[in-house]
């Protein structure tokens, strides 16, 4: 009878593939992950991992056992979610990571569709910047991420699901504020607000200016912010011109408390994405999450959020 720890060592071995990021995941250490993996393959009298200096890859026998384990995993997940119906898990449970922006203004508006299918479903979301969502969802504290910024990590499914656009804006007395079209290199003469390091959104905006020649280092960011709306309370105090996903500022342009500039070579595009572990599809309520923004009528691949969010809305 194999250990179900040793088990989960292994499968998060091979989805990380790293002793390291394996070991952090689990919250033990290094040498004990090895441990594992060695008592697992001394038991099995097979071996499962290959490793040449950092790099470490299944094994034919280790690729078979991963695929069984991924079987157990699914049977016992299908098992929880056939005996919720009886009301035998008062605590039935779902963890989301999401970037802000969708935790905002999309989540709302999907969870009540959850909630009336699982009436007793406990629905937890964890907010953050696309690096702690990622962070989160490899160290298995949520079951699914929702961000907003492409994301190349092949220790990861990564799904796109939709488009959203970033804008700038400013004061309505900003001496931006009467152009008809920026141009990046202009972007270096006034102070521009950002969200922190390791925003998705942030890197966008960053590789939109090097791509038109400016470099981030040109740039007077000297304030970093880690929410969108304390982007906009920021322009609104006459602190700079900032960058922030156009469904973000709808009722300060209404109001007029701002104004959109549009830049050369824009709108800068970003994809909002699903990132999930390898592995089988998920079932119960993180699949019927998923099926519900893969609508399509809910976000257009080829319109910004906004947009689409409206038509929810009638709909």
């Amino acid at each position: 009878m194999i250990e179900n720890f040793k088990l989960k060592v292994f499968q998060v071995v091979a989805d990380t593939n790293n002793y390291r990021r394996a070991a952090d995941e689990l919250h033990i250490t290094q040498p004990a992950v090895t441990a594992q993996i060695k008592s697992l393959e001394e038991s099995l009298g097979v071996a499962l991992l290959d490793r040449i200096g950092r790099d470490i890859s299944l094994t034919p026998a280790g690729t078979t056992l991963l695929q069984h384990v991924r079987r157990i995993q699914a049977i016992s997940n299908e098992a929880v979610t056939a005996l919720a119906s009886f009301g035998g898990r008062q605590g039935f449970e779902v963890s989301i990571g999401a970037s802000h922006t969708i935790a905002v203004y999309l989540l709302p508006k999907l969870l009540p569709r959850l909630q009336s299918e699982w009436p007793k479903l406990q629905i937890h979301v964890i907010g953050g910047n696309t690096n702690e969502i990622l962070h989160a969802l490899t160290a298995h504290q949520i079951d699914v991420g929702l961000i907003e910024s492409p994301a190349f990590r092949p220790d990861l499914k990564i799904e796109a699901f939709g488009e959203d656009e970033l804008t700038l804006i400013v004061r309505p007395d900003h001496c931006w504020a009467k152009e008809s079209t920026l141009k990046a290199a202009g972007l270096i003469k006034e102070p521009i607000l950002l969200r922190e390091v390791g925003s998705g959104m942030r890197r966008l905006v960053e590789e939109y200016l090097e791509q038109n020649g400016v470099s981030r280092q040109q740039l007077r960011t000297l304030i970093d912010l880690n929410s969108t709306e304390a982007i906009i309370s920021a322009v609104e105090a006459g602190l700079g011109a900032g960058f922030v996903p156009c469904v973000t500022v709808e009722k300060a342009l209404m109001t007029g408390s701002v104004k959109r500039v549009s830049l050369e070579n824009g709108p800068i595009r970003r994809e909002l994405s699903i990132a999930r572990l390898h592995g089988p599809e998920p079932i119960g309520p993180v699949r019927q999450l998923l099926e519900c923004i893969r609508e399509p009528r809910l976000i257009s691949r080829r319109k910004p959020i906004e947009y689409s969010t409206r038509a929810a809305l009638s709909s």
